[in-house]
């Protein structure tokens, strides 16, 4: 045997590392990400507001389901001890339009818990300097960043999925009625939009605070967007509406049909222009457009399907999907190109 034969033969073996693979690191940094919310005081004093107003709402919505239903059946009891058969039908009743006033908080609250997740995501790991510890370790900048996106995406649609089915129970239990599939289609799909909104505002708080590196700053940039996107631009559709000028209504006011209301508009076509484009910027317009329809609280789509209702507020769920799309991108764009 020579020498190299030897030195070969007396050599260690090689020690393979293996590397964690994509999905388990994505895996990782999202339940970090979950766990660090719960330990957020800020974030658990913003959930705790948001549930117990909708537990509120929720639970008053399904007494007054149950008020009405007991209120008909006592008047058919009434009829039928009198000896009557013409029994009238149920009035209609639209059971999860009583989850209107969740939608308000929703907007208000989740928005702010949304933000605050996003605005925590990235200032924690800079203040405790954890962030360039991670990035050292074999673990890409998009890795990162997709795992903090996808473990507080998931924590929305938990707590969503939560409030979807604390309103069926409260509407199953306390309200004594069952919901039809069509409605449960209605009721999940608005917990999808709520989802869709609440996303919006974490994303745009995230990109904030990758673009703007000063922490106190990047939440000052972060309320000043939310007021303007979620409350002036609303504001100022709604103050601009030809038809909310007089009380019931200006068009009603001069005895206008819906011809006559369209004829009328068509004389200001370039100011209706103005007004749409204002509202058509705001994510919490739409997120109500689309809300409000699936849920029947808006009248005139109380009779169409969930499928339907989709089709014909295509226009606002584009509008929500179009800022994820940009505040995402964007996030991606910035935080790859920093150095730390």
């Amino acid at each position: 045997m020579t020498t190299a034969e030897l030195s070969t033969t007396n050599a260690a073996p090689a020690i393979t590392m293996t590397q964690p693979g994509r999905a388990h690191i994505l895996k990782v940094l999202a339940r970090k990400e979950i766990s660090d919310a719960f330990r957020n005081r800020l974030f658990l004093a913003a959930l705790v507001m948001l549930v117990s107003l909708s537990l509120i709402a929720i639970g008053l919505g399904a007494v007054t389901v149950h008020t009405r239903v007991t209120e008909y059946q006592q008047s058919v009891q009434v009829l039928k001890d009198l000896g009557r058969t013409d029994i009238p039908p149920m009035p209609d009743l639209n059971p999860i339009a009583v989850s209107k006033n969740f939608i308000n908080y929703l907007a208000m609250v989740g928005a702010l818990l949304a933000m605050i997740l996003g605005f925590t995501s990235i200032n924690k790991e800079r203040q405790a300097g954890t962030l360039n510890l991670i990035l050292s370790r074999p673990v890409y900048r998009d890795q990162l960043l997709s795992g903090k996106v996808l473990g507080n995406a998931a924590l929305l649609a938990l707590l969503l999925g939560a409030v979807g089915l604390v309103t069926w129970l409260a509407l199953s239990v306390v309200g004594g009625v069952s919901l039809s599939a069509d409605q449960v289609i209605k009721l999940a799909l608005t917990m999808a939009m709520s989802w869709l909104y609440l996303l919006t505002f974490f994303l745009l708080a995230l990109f904030l605070s990758l673009w703007v590196r000063h922490g106190n700053h990047a939440l000052l940039l972060t309320v000043i967007v939310w007021l303007v996107f979620a409350f002036i631009f609303p504001q100022i559709g709604d103050t601009m509406d030809l038809d909310n000028q007089l009380p019931g209504g200006f068009f009603a006011s001069l005895g206008l049909d819906r011809a006559g209301e369209q004829a009328a508009l068509a004389q200001f076509k370039w100011y209706e222009t103005v007004r749409d484009g204002v509202e058509e910027l705001s994510p919490t317009k739409h997120y109500e457009r689309i809300s409000f329809a699936l849920l029947g609280i808006k009248k005139e789509f109380a009779a169409n399907t969930w499928s339907e209702i989709l089709h014909l507020k295509t226009v606002n769920l584009v509008g929500l999907l179009m800022p994820i799309v940009l505040l995402l991108s964007g996030s991606y764009a910035v935080f790859l190109r920093q150095e730390s």
